[in-house]
């Protein structure tokens, strides 16, 4: 997937903006001073993102100037490629109605402020996580969605998460809101489903962010799998940072989980899809502990969904995913399915049930455009 970012992204940015400055100079026609102001700030925008990409393949976004540009990119981004593509459809049905052409300053009008309130909506979506509630039989194999945030009675109340993204956009203040959340539901066991550190530690450590997550409240701990992210940095300092965090990272192993009120699963923690070198799900659960009961059921944490069908063969009871973000903009959420069997919520497949997230965090882009920052509570019957 990184061949998308790295080539398809920077590609889709560059044509659009390139269309975005010659749609602009044929708008402000024929006054070329407006001209050259309209279609030089958009070329000045794509050259500020054609730096900030530079300064992120350099890893040198702790210098000043390529900070400030790639915080331009991130906010400015998504309202420069839905302006252009606005523009686009408006070019179009110009050329179909020629007629059209006397509406075109109401047009761009109700584009600009359209493309606005839509980025506004989606930074707050990304401010304000929903919590989705779950209650999952084990026995009965039933998994279904409930209102209100009440803790029933059940055996165990799971918090699961995935996508925090820590040291990019995820900075100490909203970590602490993340932690926050996570105690208002009164977890017994938390899970997170990879991806809880972007890939580079530095900023992750500069925050001591370890001291925000040893703050989560769960009596039955907190455990977490790998993402691809985390493939993306320095893994022996990202691996001693979850000891220090107070999280167990569970790389291809699983241990044994039990309520105070007897509710007993096996929790599975596989290693990330980009590991060619990750074992075998069956290989994993050959190996579950040995004092586990028959009937006590398998709950994988796999950041990728697209394990659902090993875990499928291998007769997994539940699979927790992320990595999607559901898209998190359009048109992401379209292009998301074509790269995943699961995008986001519920699944089944014989006996195997599974939930797929769209994430706690996000990488970067500030906004959720067509989906949500997420976080699931699982209630155990």
């Amino acid at each position: 997937m990184k061949w998308v970012f790295f080539i398809a992204f920077p590609a889709c940015i560059l044509g659009l903006n390139i269309f975005l400055a010659w749609a602009v100079w044929r708008f402000f026609a024929p006054h070329r001073r407006a001209q050259i102001i309209g279609a030089g700030a958009v070329l000045g925008t794509l050259l500020l993102f054609g730096i900030s990409f530079l300064g992120f393949l350099m890893h040198a976004q702790s210098n000043a100037f390529f900070a400030f540009a790639w915080e331009f990119l991130a906010f400015a981004v998504v309202p420069m490629i839905y302006l252009a593509l606005w523009a686009l459809a408006g070019t179009l049905a110009g050329k179909i109605f020629p007629k059209l052409a006397r509406f075109k300053n109401a047009f761009a009008g109700i584009g600009i402020v359209l493309i606005a309130l839509v980025c506004a909506y989606g930074f707050w979506k990304f401010e304000n996580p929903r919590v989705t509630y779950l209650l999952w039989n084990p026995v009965t194999r039933e998994l279904r969605e409930f209102s209100g945030s009440l803790k029933l009675h059940t055996r165990m109340r799971i918090v699961a998460t995935a996508d925090w993204h820590l040291g990019t956009r995820i900075h100490r203040a909203r970590t602490e809101k993340f932690v926050r959340l996570v105690n208002e539901q009164h977890p017994d066991l938390v899970l997170i489903a990879g991806d809880l550190i972007d890939g580079h530690i530095e900023p992750v450590e500069e925050a001591r962010l370890e001291e925000v997550l040893q703050e989560i409240r769960a009596p039955l701990g907190v455990f977490s799998a790998l993402g691809n992210h985390e493939y993306f940095g320095d893994m022996p300092r990202q691996k001693a940072f979850f000891k220090r965090a107070g999280v167990r990272l569970l790389q291809d192993e699983s241990c044994l989980v039990e309520s105070v009120y007897g509710a007993q699963i096996c929790l599975v923690g596989r290693d990330d899809a980009v590991n060619p070198l990750r074992s075998p799900l069956k290989a994993v659960l050959n190996r579950k502990p040995a004092n586990m009961r028959a009937d006590t059921p398998v709950f994988v944490l796999d950041h990728q969904p697209k394990g659902a069908a090993e875990a499928v063969a291998a007769g997994a009871d539940f699979v927790f995913s992320g990595h999607t973000h559901a898209g998190q903009l359009w048109p992401g959420t379209w292009l998301v399915k074509w790269f995943n069997p699961y995008v986001y919520g519920i699944w089944q497949d014989g006996k195997t049930l599974g939930y797929v997230s769209s994430g706690l965090g996000l990488w970067h882009l500030p906004y959720r455009i067509g989906s949500h920052s997420e976080l699931v509570v699982i209630d155990v019957e």
